[in-house]
């Protein structure tokens, strides 16, 4: 029985991509397109192996995703406990929430300028970026999520003699941890997303600086090559996420 269900759920799955596809194909094939703005899938297949095999492209492949995990984890360590303690404690609410609704809102590539006059144009640049475009973003999410937890459950804690301690380590934390991970794992979504512009200017390396570089030369191939590896990348990342929660949370 299950297996059917996993196969009925790779089909459902996979029929989004096929559709695209298949849209795709039709256009480059009745010619609606011109090749330079809508290449047919076959080049793009071959730009996507080449570029593996002769432009190094492993080695921004590797350098992308560094910089993409180094934001989220930078993001994830501060941003958790502040969202935490804001949606649990009022006073926390009212000094955290205000300056993060006002940043929130900020366009992040805004910020590119300032980071490289800042940080220069090393690797530190490009974190800050990505950090900038889920650090806020994460501090709400998780503050949903604390203040979803039953206050019954706070209640009992007291009654039962549990120090404040006690209540963020024993009650706060293992109720609201499923809601982090889920939030998390859309945080991580968004730190892809800001990966090319993190990389359009001041970059020697990376996949949105190929990317630029693809544009640059009008070689269109490579720059959908481009958009297919971040998206692959992403979707790993997600399964990832997706299967920690069906292992830790099972029950859910």
């Amino acid at each position: 029985m299950r297996p059917n269900r996993n196969a009925k759920r790779f089909v459902l799955g996979a029929l989004p991509f096929v559709l695209v596809l298949f849209v795709w194909q039709v256009l480059v094939a009745a010619r609606c397109v011109p090749d330079v703005f809508l290449p047919s899938i076959p080049s793009v297949v071959t730009a996507l192996i080449a570029v593996f095999g002769q432009d190094q492209y492993l080695t921004d492949v590797w350098i992308s995703v560094y910089r993409v995990m180094a934001a989220f984890v930078l993001s994830a360590l501060l941003a958790i406990p502040i969202g935490l303690l804001a949606g649990r404690y009022r006073y926390a609410s009212e000094i955290v929430e205000p300056g993060v609704g006002f940043v929130r809102y900020l366009p992040v590539p805004a910020f590119v300028p300032l980071c490289i006059l800042w940080f220069g144009l090393g690797d530190t640049a490009k974190i800050v970026v990505i950090f900038m475009g889920t650090f806020f973003q994460l501090i709400l999410l998780v503050a949903d999520v604390s203040r979803c937890v039953p206050k019954e459950y706070f209640e009992a804690a007291l009654t039962l003699g549990a120090g404040a301690r006690h209540l963020l380590s024993r009650i706060l934390w293992p109720a609201a941890l499923p809601g982090v991970v889920n939030a998390c794992r859309t945080a991580v979504g968004w730190a892809w997303t800001y990966l090319v512009v993190a990389e359009i200017a001041g970059a020697t390396s990376g996949i949105g600086f190929r990317i630029m570089q693809a544009q640059r030369y009008v070689e269109t191939p490579k720059v959908f090559a481009g958009i297919v590896i971040i998206g692959l990348l992403g979707m790993t990342t997600d399964l990832v996420f997706q299967a920690f929660q069906k292992w830790r949370f099972r029950w859910l």
